[in-house]
């Protein structure tokens, strides 16, 4: 797989759907046409894969299968050269549908650490240097499509949706330690690949909303506390 990398108008983009996971940048001045051959400053081979890059100083984080073996890789901004790459264990091999690879989930950072999912082992974390932090073996998940959703990460604190057919549950984990501040059970949920979006009122905490099969939760991002919802979604 090639990846035609764009670093025009460069801003940190740590996890899936970039700061807060909310989808906007501040990156300005882009271009109206990006291809393989025009506004590239640089192109790279890599195993193949469907999560997202990452970007963090001056370092791009992705995952990948290659072969067997699950990697999380991290690359130069400003060549494209591949600075580290690590393997995470594969006790299992989980079905997903033909179009999927079992390196769905983008990896975030805190700019100190990286953090991957794979859903044949469960969380890793790496600093951003390569050298491993800690792990956490989760699963097996009950998800005949893979698992697809991505770690995002926020004061101190990495969050995953663990949506699947039964025993559906958010899990977030101390970033400097892997410790577990709490996991929430989500019964009315089933299978579901959504990446949790922060939301800073003026007053009150900040909100973590979820987006999951026929229901929309928000919680307490600090604490886990459930603090809104509404269904009627598919």
């Amino acid at each position: 797989m090639i990846w035609p990398i764009l670093l025009l108008a460069f801003v940190d983009w740590p996890q899936f759907r970039g700061p807060e996971a909310l989808g906007i940048s501040e990156g300005h001045k882009l271009p109206t046409e990006f291809n393989a051959k025009k506004n590239v400053v640089w192109q790279v081979p890599l195993p193949p894969g469907h999560s997202s890059p990452i970007v963090v100083g001056k370092r791009i984080f992705v995952t990948a299968v290659e072969g067997e073996k699950l990697l999380t890789i991290a690359l130069s901004t400003e060549t494209g050269k591949e600075l580290w790459r690590q393997e995470s264990p594969r006790p299992r091999k989980e079905s997903f549908q033909k179009t999927n690879t079992a390196a769905s989930p983008s990896p975030a950072s805190d700019g100190q650490r990286v953090f991957s999912f794979f859903g044949d082992f469960g969380l890793l974390a790496y600093t951003v240097e390569g050298k491993p932090v800690w792990q956490m073996p989760l699963g097996p998940f009950n998800n005949p499509n893979g698992h697809g959703s991505s770690p995002i990460v926020a004061d101190g604190t990495v969050v995953l949706i663990c949506d699947q057919d039964t025993n559906s549950y958010l899990l977030a984990a101390d970033a400097k330690t892997g410790k577990v501040k709490y996991k929430i059970e989500r019964p009315e949920v089933t299978r579901g690949y959504g990446v949790p979006a922060l939301y800073k009122p003026k007053s009150g905490p900040v909100e973590m909303i979820i987006p999951g099969a026929y229901l929309t939760v928000a919680y307490n991002f600090a604490t886990g506390e459930k603090l809104w919802w509404f269904g009627g979604m598919s």
